[in-house]
């Protein structure tokens, strides 16, 4: 049997030497400056911040009542003039003209336009022209888009509390 040799021994690892960093002559840029946020100039004619979005959502809400209206419809089997029979269905266009009214007034709502609750007022009227016309058809249906008409027209009105004025003291 041989010996067995004497291990070797690990040879000493070499100190790492510091790194150096370059001289750089020029001055690292500043990074740009964020945008600021401009806040919303109010005018006469706008709604407040809250009274805003207080009229979209319940403009959200009245066109939700009538997805609520279809959707039961096409369940019973019973077609608002707007559906019309499923057998023989009306136009895509003559489907959403109840949502018109509703979504516009969120659009226009969202994009902060003057004289929102005018505008909402004749936003009910003609939602109440939709539910007015199934009151022959079906009862019960016209009754609710009636009732979801009145809601959009209460809160138009409503909003009049939170649309801003001039001011009416003399300017200087």
């Amino acid at each position: 049997m041989e010996p067995n040799p004497e291990p070797n021994p690990e040879p000493i690892p070499e100190p790492i030497p510091e790194p150096t960093s370059a001289p750089t002559s020029e001055p690292v840029p500043e990074p740009p400056a964020l945008p600021t946020h401009t806040p919303r100039v109010l005018r006469p004619g706008n709604l407040t911040p809250r009274w805003t979005t207080t009229f979209w959502l319940g403009w959200a809400g009245v066109a939700g009542g009538f997805i609520s209206v279809w959707y039961s419809s096409r369940v019973t089997g019973l077609a608002t003039w707007w559906l019309g029979p499923e057998a023989e269905p009306r136009s895509v266009l003559v489907n959403l003209l109840p949502f018109v009214a509703p979504l516009g007034l969120c659009v226009l709502a969202l994009t902060h336009r003057r004289w929102l609750p005018f505008l909402g007022i004749v936003g009910g009227v003609v939602t109440a022209v939709v539910g007015a016309a199934d009151l022959g058809r079906v009862r019960g249906y016209g009754v609710i888009e009636l009732i979801l008409a009145a809601a959009g027209l209460a809160l138009s009105a409503a909003a009049l509390a939170g649309m801003l004025r001039r001011d009416p003291s003399p300017a200087g």
